[in-house]
């Protein structure tokens, strides 16, 4: 099968990398020169021109999704699947483009390394669609624009999150005398320990398991507390909800 992927840039970049092994994919975009860096790769590209043909494709909008309705009017024909990945674009935005099968989805950029959690929604078949967001990590079905919406503020955005919570706890590790590269390998090696853990237990217990009475971890956990650490990422979440 397939996979024409429109537009260039990071998060098109993280899903034609993640999906190279496993169907033929076309990098579509405007510029030759930015498509160029898919060669080394052994990607296919094309280039739009003033009319792009969709007909009977599976595609991924990957472009700004400001562009959408600009972008719309370059395609042609009727795709057989069509998986939107614009930020904030809700499914009766897409009725622009002619398709089968219409899918908003929310991965991130974890895509390149099939790590990719990736929330979606459609009202269509969504078979072809899930298969192809398996190809570069887990989806999963969510059932409303609103809660795509949420879900996809979440799965897109807390890597950018939890990259400052891994490059804070590396410095703190700097703090207390260690080498920057230890203490980043040791953290590298904690949010793997970690993801691992979550896989079997819910945040509370797992944090409980970890603290013991008058121990260091509750002592860290309890300042963590006192600074706000929670709120902050829900006030977070929030603020990114409403872009």
């Amino acid at each position: 099968m397939k996979i024409y992927i429109l537009g260039n840039g990071a998060m098109a970049t993280a899903m034609a990398l993640g999906l190279r092994d496993l169907y033929e994919v076309i990098v579509v975009g405007r510029d030759k020169e930015k498509l160029a860096k898919f060669a080394k790769f052994d990607i296919k590209t094309e280039v739009y021109g003033q009319i792009y043909d969709i007909n009977n494709k599976n595609i991924i909008l990957a472009f700004k999704p400001y562009a959408l309705k600009t972008m719309s009017e370059k395609l042609s024909g009727r795709a057989n699947n069509c998986i939107s990945v614009l930020a904030m674009t809700k499914l009766d935005e897409l009725n622009c483009i002619d398709a089968k099968n219409r899918i908003c989805a929310i991965p991130n950029i974890a895509a390149e390394f099939k790590a990719s959690i990736t929330p979606y929604f459609t009202q269509d078949d969504d078979s072809v669609a899930k298969e192809v967001l398996d190809g570069f990590g887990k989806s999963v079905a969510v059932y409303s624009n609103d809660e795509l919406k949420s879900a996809g503020v979440i799965a897109g955005c807390s890597p950018a999150y939890l990259a400052i919570v891994a490059e804070a706890l590396a410095n703190g590790g700097v703090k207390e005398g260690l080498k920057k590269e230890i203490s980043l390998n040791l953290v590298s090696g904690v949010f793997a320990s970690f993801s691992k853990l979550l896989e079997h237990s819910h945040p509370a217990l797992l944090k409980e398991r970890v603290c013991s009475p008058k121990g260091t971890t509750i002592e860290g956990v309890v300042v963590l507390e006192e600074c706000g650490v929670r709120s902050a990422f829900i006030k977070a979440l929030s603020a990114s909800a409403k872009k």
